[in-house]
C-alpha cells in the first residue's frame, strides 16, 4: 500500500508540474527551462550517487537524501526535459519536414528511453549503483551543455527566426556550408533559402 501511495504521489506531482512548466514555457523561455531541468537532473542523480556509495561504504546517509534527490529529479524533469523537447520539435524543423522530422525525433527518443531500461542492470552490475547514478549525472551534464550551446530560444519566434538562428550559429561554428543569399529565381519570385 505505501508502494502504491508513494506512486501515486510522484504521478500527481509530475501532473501538477507539467501544468507548471506549461505556464512557464512562454514566460521563462524553452532553453532556460530545458538548463534548469538539465542541472537539477544532474545534481540529484549526483545525490543519489553520493547517497549509494555511502550507503555502501558506511558514511552519512540519511534516507531523507535520497528522497530530496529523487524529488529534485522529478522537478527537473517534469518541468523541463520531460514537456518542453516536445514543444521544441514543432520549432526547429521547416514546415515542409515537420511531421517526418518530428516523428523520427519521436522514434529516437524513445528507443534511448529503451536501451538505458535495458541497459540499466548490466550497467548497474558492472558500475555498481553509485557508479550507475555518476553515469547518469555526467549525461545529464552532458545534456545541459548541448542545451547551453546549440538549442536556440524559440520563445516569441516564427518557425523562419528559430531556423535563421540555427543556420547562423551553423555558420559560426562551421557546421555547414555558407547558404546562397536569396536571388530571383527566372520566373521572379525570390528563391527559397534550403534548411
Amino acid at each position: 500500500e505505501n508502494a502504491e501511495l508513494s506512486t501515486l504521489g510522484v504521478m500527481m506531482a509530475m501532473v501538477v508540474l507539467t501544468a507548471l512548466a506549461c505556464m512557464l514555457v512562454e514566460t521563462a523561455g524553452r532553453r532556460s527551462l530545458m538548463q534548469a531541468a538539465g542541472m537539477l537532473m544532474c545534481l540529484s542523480h549526483v545525490g543519489l550517487s553520493y547517497y549509494m556509495a555511502a550507503q555502501e561504504r558506511g558514511w552519512w546517509a540519511p534516507s531523507w537524501l535520497a528522497l530530496a534527490a529523487l524529488s529534485t529529479y522529478i522537478v527537473g524533469f517534469a518541468t523541463g526535459m520531460g514537456p518542453v523537447p516536445w514543444l521544441i520539435l514543432s520549432e526547429v524543423f521547416p514546415v515542409e519536414v515537420v511531421g517526418v522530422a518530428s516523428a523520427f525525433a519521436t522514434a529516437v527518443m524513445w528507443l534511448c528511453a529503451f536501451v538505458v531500461c535495458l541497459a540499466f542492470r548490466g550497467l548497474q552490475s558492472t558500475l555498481g549503483a553509485s557508479g550507475v547514478f555518476a553515469l547518469f549525472a555526467a549525461c545529464c551534464f552532458c545534456c545541459f551543455l548541448f542545451v547551453t550551446a546549440l538549442v536556440p530560444e524559440t520563445k516569441g519566434k516564427t518557425v523562419d527566426e528559430v531556423l535563421e538562428l540555427l543556420r547562423a550559429q551553423a555558420r559560426s561554428v562551421k557546421l555547414a556550408p555558407p547558404l546562397p543569399a536569396a536571388s530571383a529565381t527566372p520566373t521572379g519570385a525570390p528563391a527559397r533559402l534550403r534548411v
